[in-house]
């Protein structure tokens, strides 16, 4: 069976997670997808894995459903067996559960990410479903929330014409 390539499995990865609904699978897709001893910058701040963990989750509160939406991915490797990175932007649009003006609120979350893949040293880590030992070993991202703004119908005279 072939190795996907590094973008693919970027995406793959990450939207794994993004898109999770259920604590287990998004624990699961996680895990799956860094090293344990990953190097995690979050606005150009040091952070940890399990800030990365904590702050994607409570994302997920009173949500009803995501989409991803992908752009400008690249990729500096082309051997499945070196090591490489992944860059690119992703935005994240959250429908929220509670409605504005009959239709479902939205978030947006951009994020300019630049992730190493490689296989890691550590031989503890198990291979995912797919027989796949890679992680993101090294993840640097900036992000920024934005609230699309609400469109509101705009009242026009109605002209005698119209009214008859």
């Amino acid at each position: 069976m072939s190795k996907p390539d590094f973008i693919s499995w970027t995406q793959s990865h990450l939207g794994a997670f993004y898109e999770a609904r259920e604590d287990e699978v998004f624990a699961n897709a996680f895990d799956a997808a860094f090293s344990p001893s990953c190097e995690v910058r979050v606005n150009h701040a040091p952070s940890t894995l399990d800030a990365l963990r904590e702050s994607v989750s409570s994302r997920k509160v009173a949500t009803r459903g995501v989409a991803l939406s992908w752009e400008n991915l690249i990729s500096t490797g082309d051997s499945p067996d070196q090591p490489s990175v992944v860059a690119g932007t992703l935005i994240v649009t959250r429908s929220m559960m509670f409605l504005i003006r009959a239709a479902p609120a939205h978030r947006l979350t951009h994020i300019n990410f630049s992730a190493r893949v490689e296989l890691p040293e550590d031989s503890n880590v198990q291979a995912d479903g797919n027989d796949d030992r890679r992680r993101i070993t090294s993840l640097y991202l900036t992000s920024v929330d934005i609230v699309p703004p609400i469109h509101f119908a705009t009242p026009h005279p109605v002209s005698q014409e119209e009214r008859e």
